[in-house]
């Protein structure tokens, strides 16, 4: 009997569109669903499509139909193809606490060393400090934006896809490939092409949060690094995050030169943050290193002494 060939790419390729086609059905039926919300909260809307798109709260709903949808097609496509196959998707609860901890302080000191780094070299001018109780609802509105947002995107690009690759090809192979396609998934935010480095950011983010979700074992790990990255950004510092502009704690102007100030892609289009995502990405990759042999030297220490009792 002859046996059938495989073709574990195209296979990988057919999963991942087929997860991408659950994505965009459940996202438009949502998305459908707060049109017509939209409509029965506000009549006057019925007169144009356009009318219901500048919508101030279909506008919201809508980005909170396409998270739902990325994360909900997502599932459903691990759920059908890979369920049985021996990987996870990273979200076990085990130690939710401290991998979650531990990547939010990564994302948190990173951002904000970029951040004076752009302010130093004059990329950035701090305006003043404000706080309002509308101010407070559009930020906590961008919170829970940003968890969601962090979960949905690493759901896709670090649990499915790299997990996905890395149970036929291998943990580097899975790295570049979560990677690349991370940063072609923000390939139309405003700004992403204005200079080299948006892309190029990108890119070395998604490799950071690969390394850290290869490292814990976890996802929450990249998902707190990059809720803490985005949410400081933009909440607190004051730059747009990827191109969409935020209520913030501190309003900043930008100034001088693009690639130092990142223009209007925020921090992440300025070459002072390639910088500091580089040297992010060694001392996370030293660190872990370091500690899982360490770890594994005790284990092993830690076996011996047992055998010899």
């Amino acid at each position: 009997m002859k046996q059938r060939r495989s073709f574990p790419i195209l296979q990988i390729v057919g999963k991942v569109l087929l997860t991408l086609i659950f994505i965009i059905v459940i996202t438009v039926i949502l998305s459908i669903a707060a049109a017509i919300l939209a409509v029965r909260l506000t009549p006057d809307l019925i007169v144009s499509m356009e009318a219901v798109t500048s919508n101030p709260f279909f506008i919201k709903a809508s980005l909170w139909a396409q998270i739902v949808g990325f994360i909900s097609g997502v599932c459903l496509g691990f759920y059908l193809f890979e369920r049985q196959k021996g990987w996870k998707l990273g979200l076990q609860t085990v130690r939710f606490g401290r991998w979650f901890g531990e990547g939010f302080l990564w994302g948190v000191v990173l951002i904000t060393t970029s951040s004076l780094g752009i302010w130093l070299f004059g990329g950035i001018h701090f305006v003043q400090m404000d706080w309002s109780l509308s101010k407070g609802y559009a930020i906590g509105g961008s919170f829970l934006l940003f968890i969601g947002v962090a979960i949905n995107e690493e759901l896709f690009a670090r649990g499915y896809l790299q997990g996905l690759v890395k149970n036929r090809f291998g943990p580097k192979i899975a790295l570049g490939v979560s990677t690349l396609v991370f940063a072609l998934l923000h390939s139309f935010n405003p700004g992403m092409w204005t200079t080299p480095f948006p892309f190029i950011n990108i890119v070395l983010a998604g490799l950071l949060m690969g390394l850290c979700r290869e490292y814990s074992g976890s996802l929450w790990m990249p998902v707190g690094l990059h809720f803490a990255w985005n949410f400081m950004q933009g909440c607190v510092f004051g730059f747009d995050v990827s191109g969409i502009p935020m209520s913030s704690l501190i309003t900043t102007e930008t100034k001088g030169a693009i690639v130092i100030s990142g223009g209007d892609f925020g921090a992440e289009g300025s070459f002072i943050t390639t910088f500091i995502l580089v040297l992010g990405i060694i001392m996370i990759y030293n660190y872990y290193q370091t500690r899982n042999r360490f770890n594994l030297t005790r284990q092993v220490i830690n076996n011996q002494n047992h055998n010899n009792h």
